[in-house]
């Protein structure tokens, strides 16, 4: 199960890469600046996080040198693929986890009236 920040990540190389053929050539600055918005990672913090994703297997990742600077190439795996799919997935879980409880919520308290009244 990933975590909010390798979600926030994972959520931006999915949409990166599923634009450009499930590959793309990112530094750890690109992926800081563009989920700046939803939270704030250092260079380190990318790079630990892009490899916590890889020993996952939902990404494949090659370091590379780009005029000095380090850079991936990112490359969606068949999880990785799956990932939107797989957010649908644990929301429609959570939502009819949600829905199950209320309505044994409401058929408790229901019951619980009607022997109430019956033993009253």
């Amino acid at each position: 199960m990933l975590n909010k920040k390798e979600k926030i990540v994972m959520q931006y190389l999915f949409e990166v890469c599923s634009n450009n053929d499930g590959k793309c050539l990112l530094s750890a600055r690109d992926i800081s600046t563009k989920v700046f918005s939803k939270i704030e990672l250092t260079d380190f913090e990318v790079d630990e996080i892009v490899n916590n994703l890889k020993l996952d297997d939902y990404i494949d990742v090659i370091h590379s040198d780009k005029k000095g600077q380090e850079v991936y190439l990112i490359s969606l795996k068949e999880k990785g693929q799956g990932y939107q799919r797989e957010r649908q997935n644990v929301k429609k879980s959570w939502r009819s986890a949600l829905i199950r409880t209320i309505i044994l919520a409401i058929v408790s308290f229901v019951v619980g009236i009607i022997l109430k009244a019956i033993f009253s």
